[in-house]
């Protein structure tokens, strides 16, 4: 088949669409990555096509938010609506110029999933969605409540597809009017998700058993991120690691929560406190601890590095909590926005985590306290090493290949033309 992948986020959001695209590719598929330029190498390393999504403003636009915009305000919110409006547009352009060219089935991220379903539909496509992280995730108060399952699920995915909807709705009239949709077809974020097919990246068994997921939505197992085959360990990461006991690892992704240095003096003292020794990845914020005992370090692997570490403290985006979880290694989840708060959580209701600690307000005793008791209390590793067992057993992306086998178009949009009509461009 002519698969045509579609992501887009931050670094731990795309990884795993890596992974699932390096699978697809070994089961003999054509795939063609449709995310932004800051992304394309992780695909093109595998050797896959990429057409890029020019959102190098708009990524640069969020970014500059996260940093500077600390403060809720009529202006920051406006400022937020227009660069998601944008992004969606250049999704929804970049998606119609490639179906266009003729692709076979359609796999879609989450903030991708509403432009390319609706085109899909047009266009008499299958599209999947394939998801890292579920809507109601968004909202964790609401979802991960345990005095207000399984309804706080179902309320918190209603309030995000109702937020999302000025997001995306010039880019769907846009859609509708490039491929005929009659007037008066749904159009509303809500509306044309209902009932597509959609694949979650990560295991059921991290989630509450009452969580109602809606018709079509199945937790499938996690897509591991495909090692870059020119990678290999830097020689001071290896000595380091040979010269004594397993470090603690200290990483927070691409999250930004607060000052790189406030930060490292944080993870500085709490290791002091602790006489233990770790590794500090310095992530996009720069963070920078050097003594004897903590080794700093640029990107590596996950799956290469976790298994020789003696605990984590991490930010618990779903890719690191997964490659975390899979490691079977303690962690210590220090959540900074949205659907970290979710993993953070559910790490800590299922007994494989003390606590959790915000990261913007984590100081050296709380983060010393935690670590302590991960270190030293059995209960906390043999949990992690329970679950490890079960993700390993399971093969998300041999599920999304199955799906693809058998595929679900959902409803087709009324057009004004007949099936799988290319616009009036095409």
């Amino acid at each position: 088949m002519r698969i045509l992948l579609v992501t887009w986020g931050s670094t731990g959001d795309v990884a795993p669409y890596a992974g699932l695209a390096v699978q697809l590719l070994a089961a003999r598929h054509q795939v063609v990555v449709a995310t932004s330029e800051r992304h394309a190498p992780a695909f093109r390393v595998h050797g896959m096509p990429v057409r890029v999504l020019p959102l190098a403003r708009q990524e640069e636009s969020a970014l500059a938010a996260d940093r500077y915009d600390r403060w809720q305000s009529p202006s920051r919110l406006r400022r937020r609506t227009r660069n998601g409006q944008d992004i969606a547009q250049v999704m929804a352009s970049g998606v119609a110029d490639a179906v266009r060219e003729g692709v076979d089935a359609i796999l879609a991220h989450p903030l991708a999933h509403p432009v390319c379903a609706m085109i899909a539909a047009a266009t008499d496509l299958p599209c999947i969605g394939i998801y890292t992280v579920a809507p109601g995730m968004l909202l964790p108060r609401l979802s991960a409540s345990p005095g207000l399952a399984p309804h706080g699920y179902r309320i918190a995915e209603t309030l995000v597809h109702t937020a999302m909807r000025p997001l995306y709705a010039p880019a769907l009239s846009w859609v509708g009017q490039e491929f005929g949709v009659r007037r008066g077809t749904a159009r509303t974020v809500r509306a044309i998700l209902r009932g597509r097919r959609v694949l979650y990246g990560f295991s059921r068994a991290l989630l509450p058993k009452d969580v109602p997921l809606p018709d079509g939505h199945s937790c499938v197992g996690y897509w591991w991120p495909a090692r870059d085959p020119r990678w290999s360990p830097d020689e001071r990461l290896i000595d380091f690691l040979a010269s004594g006991p397993a470090p603690v690892y200290f990483g927070f992704g691409s999250a930004s929560p607060g000052s790189a240095e406030c930060l490292s003096t944080t993870i500085k003292d709490a290791v002091r406190m602790l006489g233990v020794r770790a590794v500090v990845q310095t992530g996009v914020q720069g963070l920078n601890v050097s003594t004897d005992d903590v080794l700093t370090i640029n990107e590596c692997p996950h799956d290469w590095l976790f298994p020789r570490m003696s605990a984590l403290v991490h930010h618990a985006g779903p890719g690191t909590a997964g490659a975390g979880l899979r490691a079977g290694v303690p962690a210590v989840p220090a959540p900074h926005a949205i659907d970290q708060h979710y993993w953070a959580r559910r790490m800590t209701a299922l007994g494989l985590a003390p606590t959790r600690l915000p990261a913007r307000r984590i100081t050296a005793p709380q983060l010393a306290g935690a670590l302590r008791s991960t270190l030293h209390d059995e209960q906390y590793r043999n949990r992690s090493a329970r679950l490890a067992q079960i993700l390993r057993s399971e093969n998300g992306a041999a599920r999304v290949l199955s799906e693809l086998a058998m595929p679900e178009t959902g409803t087709p949009c009324p057009t004004s033309g007949r099936g799988r009509k290319p616009g009036p461009r095409g």
